[in-house]
């Protein structure tokens, strides 16, 4: 753990009178338990206080320049607690963010097969978009440029480029978006479906979190083809994007001693 993420944690824990924690009540410091694995960009730890346990996040350094912008995530995350598909945002600043631990499992492959367990994705997917926000609409072309623009060369840009503008150009309802629903980023329990880690959350195009989650196949039984091909080109893209600009920042971090 480097200094700033230990001095950032205690400073979130220190907070903990400021904690929305709703019906249950918390006396006293809570103690971090462990750091949580997995995740690529930030370092999150699980702490408990008497009965309440939560999930700290402390953010990255480089959350710009990965596309992120957190008072958007928390104003998202705000609209989105009443639809009991997201977990209970108890505290938020702008290098922290403390939400209600959510215990469970993450979803496997198989279950997407499962038709209970689609129809539960479903629900909270139309839950999700059923939320009216007011803010601007992204704009794929430049979230694209955001990450291109930050790498010397990269292969396939044009065809992605081409992807943004096919769909900024098409005409579509705008709604809130995850746009990183990976498996890794639902959890199933007894209470139903839960989608975590809303960094990239925006208000986009109504099929992009469905053609993560399900894949071509299935959106194209669903919604048909119009705009398929580009938006499937456009998902993969942000993605492979994404990881060439991760590579590039820990390779900088490294190279200036940063990392």
């Amino acid at each position: 753990m480097s200094l700033r993420t230990e001095k950032l944690l205690h400073r979130a824990l220190s907070r903990w009178r400021d904690w929305q924690t709703g019906n249950v009540q918390i006396s006293e410091l809570p103690k971090v338990l462990e750091q949580l694995q997995g995740g690529m960009t930030n370092e999150s730890f699980m702490v408990q206080s008497g009965d309440f346990r939560a999930v700290v996040r402390v953010n990255a350094l480089n959350a710009q320049a990965l596309g992120i912008d957190r008072k958007k995530e928390q104003s998202l995350l705000a609209y989105l607690q009443p639809t009991g598909c997201v977990p209970k945002l108890v505290f938020s600043d702008s290098d922290t963010q403390v939400t209600q631990l959510i215990s469970g499992r993450h979803l496997s492959q198989l279950d997407l097969a499962d038709e209970d367990i689609q129809e539960g994705l479903e629900s909270c997917i139309e839950r999700i978009q059923a939320v009216r926000v007011d803010m601007p609409v992204r704009n794929y072309s430049s979230y694209i440029s955001l990450y291109s623009d930050q790498l010397s060369h990269f292969d396939g840009l044009a065809e992605i480029e081409r992807a943004a503008n096919i769909i900024d150009e098409l005409q579509w309802a705008p709604v809130v978006t995850h746009h990183d629903l990976i498996l890794e980023n639902i959890i199933i329990n007894d209470q139903g479906l839960h989608f975590l880690d809303w960094e990239y959350a925006d208000l986009g195009h109504p099929g992009i979190d469905r053609i993560k989650l399900f894949g071509r196949t299935y959106c194209e039984d669903r919604d048909g083809s119009s705009g398929i091909d580009a938006l499937e080109t456009l998902q993969n893209g942000i993605v492979k994007l994404w990881y060439a600009v991760q590579d590039a920042q820990l390779t900088d971090g490294k190279r200036t001693g940063n990392i």
